[in-house]
């Protein structure tokens, strides 16, 4: 049962989020975020013991927005929302298709995204039991998915697109790590490049995996090499001498 103060509280919190974005646009998103049924999710979370508070946005993504959050022990989260909208199930539908994982959702917006929300929490624990370094998840309930926050109270973990690499071949190595383990979760991440690879505490943290689909989907070596040529194309801007023909022996061992 959701108690109605914390349901107040938490509208509250949403209304000082909304009320800060100045931005018409960004302000628009916030109301597709928001609706009714994602207060209800986030307010049973909290019931829930898993958050306490709504803190401020980290990040707004084609199809989710993330935001910092607090748990009642104080430690920070990351809460993820994915928008129940129809042109984030137009961009998302094509992973699920094909998931054997996902053969019986139905094809309609709502069922999608709560199914695209628990696709991304269950590659979050394969792959992270593969020893990919991931946000560790914690909850994921309708279309919020709750996991570790990668950063501090300053700043958000950075992209390696925004970082001035001090030795761009170690971390291109620490790269390469991350993508054997995500091999061996037996899933194609579908979607890395420099912009969902973070750098934080000197290490690699792999996120958005919420497309990452297994081997056996019919489209999955085709991502598998874009993955890689995204990579290789990056690593090589930064005088890495790596070519995706390379970068790929280098996964797969051969």
């Amino acid at each position: 049962m959701i108690d109605e103060r914390r349901m107040r509280g938490l509208e509250a919190q949403v209304d000082a989020l909304r009320t800060k974005e100045k931005d018409s646009e960004t302000r628009k998103t916030y109301d597709e975020v928001f609706d009714h049924a994602a207060l209800l999710t986030i307010a049973q979370l909290i019931t829930d013991g898993v958050l306490s508070t709504l803190d401020y946005p980290v990040s707004t993504g084609k199809e989710a927005n993330v935001f910092h959050a607090t748990g009642p022990d104080r430690r920070a989260k990351a809460v993820k929302i994915y928008r129940i909208a129809t042109a984030t199930f137009r961009n998302i539908a094509v992973y699920i298709e094909g998931d054997p994982r996902f053969k019986k959702v139905k094809r309609a917006t709502r069922p999608t995204l709560l199914a695209w929300a628990q696709k991304e929490y269950k590659n979050l624990v394969r792959m992270g039991d593969a020893g990919v370094r991931v946000p560790n998840p914690e909850r994921v309930l309708d279309n919020v998915l709750v996991m570790e926050y990668i950063g501090d109270e300053t700043q958000p973990a950075p992209s390696l697109r925004e970082v001035a690499l001090e030795d761009p071949y170690a971390v291109f190595n620490d790269v390469v790590a991350n993508m054997r383990g995500i091999r061996e979760s037996e899933l194609v991440h579908a979607d890395l490049s420099e912009y969902n690879l973070l750098w934080w505490a000197g290490q690699v943290v792999v996120i958005d995996v919420g497309q990452a689909v297994p081997l056996d989907h019919p489209r999955a070596a085709e991502w598998f090499k874009r993955d890689v040529a995204n990579v290789a194309r990056f690593f090589k801007r930064r005088r890495v001498d790596v070519t995706p023909a390379t970068l790929e022996r280098a996964i797969l061992g051969g």
